[in-house]
């Protein structure tokens, strides 16, 4: 596999786990607290997930997946079983999402793509605010 596919492996997987972790905050939010405003901040976050996926081209990102490949596919020893909460679960996906788009900003920059860079370093800081902001929600 080229450099070029690889990278653009790393960054199809995180999206995917940007994507997949802001839903699921937005479900916390929507379902779990019944909050209308943090439920339509997070979805707009995963709404952009999309301007970074065009900046990428789908095929590209599509064509570099390897899910069969991965070396975590049949399951991971650790804490990600365990949960005890909502807000536990909403504290570990935040920072899932947060985990990401730090990958997907600085892989960015290998392949020139300045603008997807910045959308997600913009993500990521949206995140860290959301988190202060909101994570007393559940207690």
């Amino acid at each position: 596999m080229d450099e070029k596919t690889q990278i653009y492996r790393i960054i199809d997987a995180n999206l995917n786990r940007l994507r997949e972790g802001l839903r699921v905050c937005e479900e916390c939010f929507r379902f779990a607290k019944n909050e209308k405003e943090p439920s339509q901040k997070l979805k707009e976050l995963r709404h952009r997930c999309k301007d970074l996926q065009d900046d990428f081209e789908k095929e590209n990102l599509f064509f570099s997946r390897n899910s069969a490949a991965d070396i975590f596919s049949s399951g991971f020893e650790g804490t990600e079983n365990e949960r005890a909460s909502i807000e536990e679960l909403f504290c570990a996906n935040i920072k899932r999402c947060q985990e990401a788009s730090r990958v997907i900003e600085e892989f960015s920059k290998l392949c020139k793509k300045e603008s997807a860079s910045q959308i997600a370093k913009n993500i990521r800081f949206k995140l860290y605010s959301f988190e202060k902001d909101y994570v007393k929600s559940f207690r």
